[in-house]
């Protein structure tokens, strides 16, 4: 059967959730897409933009194309365990590429890195099976990927440390924990009320923080509000989330935010840590963002955050999970040396010969 391809401005077709329902039915982790997310992600990210879909029996993903740009990108991709279907699924939207001048080609790449870029790596599904928002997907994506030529652009990992672990953890980094209270900045717990408060800041922070990273592009902050925002502030945990602020200045120089895994819970709506919370058997911390503003690095500030955490961590957890950090992040320095269990993305890039 040919690739079927489609012209898609607001919305992608009813077969896409379909595959994706077919492909995640037997795993212990589902990657879940609501279509009114997606359709708001088509809407605003897809603008000025080419969007073609290509799908046949068993495959689809989306092609994104820049008018006069030699760089495109697929998304959305899902595949049952057909190599062929999937070869030729990609042939298509190479062949698209080709033709549209472009030589450069990534993926799996929802439009920017505010969104899905990575796939998760290895045969076996770690421990926690699945953490809020974590990259998941078929052990053979990576492999479909590799025997069409992708390579690896970027590697990321997450880091489970076990709870035997933590009082060590804690000892080590006793002096700094302690150190904390003197610093000259102000600590501002994040919840819905603080969150609304700087949600702006927030927004200046993040893109001053991450704009250098690879892959990073700015949003508008109509699009940064899908993902962050109030209801989502609702979900951090107020005992280690935080901004930083200069006592002096008031600027905000840091951000830490972190939540409850509620996977588990298997939740039909957004969480929300006072309602939640409770309702947790065992109880993991994932450390999702963490950063400092660049004029502000080379100060330990990013040691600091990771040492705020750990002062109430004891009391309100078991395990924490340090979430998806790229391989030269200074992120992983605060764990190094430390027993833990490891979990790999990946993002991929080709180049059309």
């Amino acid at each position: 059967m040919p690739v079927k391809t489609h012209q898609i401005s607001v919305e992608l077709p009813d077969s896409y959730y379909a595959l994706g329902e077919l492909v995640y039915r037997n795993l212990p982790f589902c990657y879940q897409q609501q279509p009114q997310e997606v359709n708001q992600l088509l809407r605003l990210a897809g603008e000025g933009k080419e969007l073609l879909f290509f799908e046949l029996d068993g495959a689809c993903l989306l092609g994104i194309f820049k008018p006069k740009e030699q760089q495109a990108a697929f998304a959305f991709w899902e595949c049952l365990p057909d190599f062929d279907a999937c070869q030729e699924l990609f042939q298509a939207f190479e062949s698209a590429a080709r033709e549209r001048g472009c030589v450069q080609l990534d993926g799996p790449l929802h439009f920017n890195t505010f969104h899905r870029y990575r796939l998760r790596l290895g045969e076996a599904a770690p421990s926690w099976l699945q953490f809020d928002r974590e990259p998941v997907n078929p052990s053979y994506y990576s492999d479909f990927l590799s025997r069409l030529g992708y390579q690896t652009k970027h590697l990321f990992e997450s880091r489970l440390l076990q709870t035997r672990i933590i009082p060590t953890v804690y000892s080590s980094k006793k002096d700094l924990v302690e150190s904390v209270k003197q610093l000259p900045y102000a600590f501002i717990p994040l919840n819905r009320k603080s969150w609304e408060e700087h949600e702006l800041g927030i927004y200046e922070l993040v893109g001053a923080i991450f704009g250098q990273n690879p892959g990073f592009q700015s949003v508008q902050l109509e699009e940064f509000k899908l993902l962050y925002n109030a209801t989502y502030a609702e979900a951090l945990c107020p005992h280690t989330s935080l901004l930083l602020a200069d006592k002096s200045t008031g600027q905000l120089v840091a951000i830490s935010l972190c939540h409850p895994n509620y996977s588990p819970l298997q939740l039909a709506g957004p969480p929300n840590f006072e309602v939640h919370y409770p309702l947790l058997q065992h109880r993991t911390l994932l450390a999702k963002t963490q950063g400092v503003h660049p004029d502000y690095r080379q100060k330990g500030l990013m040691n600091y955050l990771g040492a705020y955490g750990m002062l109430s961590f004891r009391a309100y957890y078991d395990d924490i999970i340090f979430c998806l950090m790229r391989e030269d992040n200074p992120s992983l320095r605060f764990t190094d040396g430390f027993a833990h269990e490891k979990c790999q993305y990946a993002s991929y890039h080709k180049r059309l010969s």
